[in-house]
This record gives C-alpha cells, sequence and structure tokens, in this order.
C-alpha cells in the first residue's frame, strides 16, 4: 500500500508536467506577446534559466518518485544509516555554481542595454509616471519636439538637451499635460524615455508586453526606456477617444505589494500608429484640460 502512494504522487506530477509543456500553445497560457525593441533579449534569458531549473527540477522530482517507492516502509526491515557522500556534495556545489556564474555573465548585456543610464539613447518622447496608492499619474510636454532627439545636434547642443530633459522631470511645466490617470500615450518605433517617481510608498511599475519593470523608491527619480515596435490604438478624430484594435489591451500593472487596494493599481498601454496620430490624441487631451467645460472621464483616454 505504502507504495501506491509514490505512485500518485508521480501521476500528479507527471500530469502537471504535461500541463506545463503544452501550456505554450493555448492562448492565453504562456507570456505576452513582446512589443519592445529589447523584449527577445529578456525572453532569451527567460528560457535559458527555464531550461537549467526546469531539468534540475524534473530531476530532483523523479529522484524523490523513485525513493518514495524503493525505500517503501516495509514491516520489520530496519532502516541503513548512510554519512553521506562527499564527492556527491562537491557536485550538487559546484555545478549550481558554474551554472548562476554562467547566468551572471549572460544577463550583462541585456542589464546594460536596459538599465545602465549611459547607455539608454536619445530620447523622442519624454514622460513622467508617479505612482501613489493606487493609481499611476502621467504627465507628458505639450510640444514632444522640444524633447526630441536631433541627429544633427552638436555635443553641446546635445548635453543642453539632456539637461532640459532633466529639469523638465524635476519639476512641471506650466503648459503640460498634466496627471492623465492610468493611461499611457507612445507612438511606435519612439524610443521613450519614462521617469518614474512615488509619492508615498514602494510601488513597481510593470509593462508585461514591454518586457519591462522598475520599482519606484520614495525620494527618487528613476529613468527607464523602451521603443515599442507595435501598435495597438489609433484615435478616432471624429468620437474624440482612443480606439484599441481587438486583442491588443496591453497592461501596465503594479508589481510590488502597496497596500489594500493594490490590486486596483491597474493601468493601459496606448501605442498609437505614428506620432501624427499621437499628436492628434495630444492636442484633442490638451484641449479638454484647458477647457472649463466638465468632461466625461471616457474622453481622455
Amino acid at each position: 500500500m505504502q507504495k501506491w502512494w509514490s505512485l500518485l504522487f508521480g501521476a500528479v506530477l507527471g500530469a502537471s508536467f504535461l500541463l506545463f509543456c503544452v501550456s505554450p500553445f493555448i492562448p492565453g497560457w504562456w507570456l505576452p506577446r513582446n512589443v519592445a525593441s529589447f523584449g527577445w533579449e529578456i525572453d532569451y534569458l527567460f528560457y535559458v534559466i527555464l531550461a537549467f531549473t526546469g531539468f534540475f527540477f524534473v530531476l530532483t522530482e523523479a529522484i524523490l518518485v523513485w525513493a518514495m517507492y524503493r525505500y517503501a516502509y516495509r514491516p520489520g526491515h530496519k532502516a541503513v544509516y548512510v554519512e553521506g557522500n562527499h564527492r556527491l556534495e562537491v557536485a550538487w556545489t559546484v555545478v549550481p555554481a558554474l551554472i548562476l556564474l554562467f547566468i551572471a555573465f549572460a544577463q550583462v548585456k541585456a542589464w546594460e542595454h536596459i538599465k545602465y543610464q549611459s547607455r539608454m539613447p536619445e530620447p523622442d518622447q519624454v514622460v513622467e509616471v508617479t505612482a501613489h496608492q493606487w493609481e499611476w499619474r502621467i504627465r507628458c510636454p505639450a510640444k514632444t519636439e522640444d524633447f526630441a532627439a536631433n541627429a544633427k545636434d552638436s555635443p553641446e547642443e546635445k548635453k543642453d538637451r539632456q539637461n532640459k530633459v532633466r529639469r523638465w522631470a524635476d519639476a512641471a511645466q506650466f503648459d503640460d499635460l498634466q496627471h492623465v490617470p492610468n493611461y499611457l500615450h507612445v507612438w511606435k518605433g519612439a524610443k521613450v524615455k519614462l521617469f518614474l517617481k512615488t509619492q508615498d510608498v514602494l510601488h513597481s511599475l510593470f509593462f508585461p508586453h514591454l518586457r519591462l519593470k522598475q520599482d519606484a523608491l520614495p525620494g527618487k527619480t528613476i529613468p527607464m526606456w523602451f521603443e515599442a515596435t507595435e501598435s495597438n490604438a489609433r484615435f478616432d478624430s471624429n468620437a474624440g477617444r482612443t480606439v484599441i484594435d481587438d486583442g491588443k489591451e496591453w497592461e501596465i500593472a503594479c508589481a510590488e505589494l502597496c497596500g489594500g487596494g493594490h490590486y486596483r493599481m491597474k493601468g493601459h498601454l496606448y501605442v498609437h500608429r505614428d506620432r501624427a496620430d499621437y499628436e492628434a490624441w495630444l492636442q484633442h487631451a490638451l484641449d479638454r484640460q484647458n477647457s472649463r467645460q466638465p468632461v466625461p472621464t471616457e474622453s481622455s483616454k
């Protein structure tokens, strides 16, 4: 009877493994679609780590099930005491150490490309995102071209523009599009530089489709960047609203437990088809902001 428990345990683990194997082929069960220029680097690291951990997990569980079956309780049989095996202990210490060392070197280039401020490309668009319990407040400049990169700039002009961007991130301008709640608008192909802040506790800004996540720390302004390679939205000037393409609703989430309303801290990423479409939305949003007439929430999207 004792051996049957090991078989049941093994059957459950086997079924779970098969379910895992088929999950990439079932819509909505695997990673969300990558729409970031550097997303493939993150996915590569994910699959490398998954291969290592998956292999050793399956191996460990197989040995466990075999041991449960082979050494099941037998009346009258006395267990043999084993002190250990030094060679085996050295092996299972050295092998994980080498794997971790490999992963450490493998992730350096991706981390450098995505996170190092000195390697971030010159932006086409700048945005400030401020977290607070429990929403994302987003600020955009009224004139995108004032901060956009220009290949013809001299080193001095480039440095002046970088300083201008930093000053804008530190203090709001009178003509900014202020505090759009939970809706980030960009356009396809734009190199977006995002400045992340928090007004209260720790939060974590997470774009699943962009493979980008960053903790927001009180008292810190943290730069991020991304470039979306696909669009999911267009601005309908007749209706005065943003229209989302079917099946392309891209979430902005908080990945840090930040209080009782954490579950409500959800936003949406709107990637317009081109800069002209984004500018049409921006002008509409600015007109609404500066209007003295009450505006339905829906029209600000």
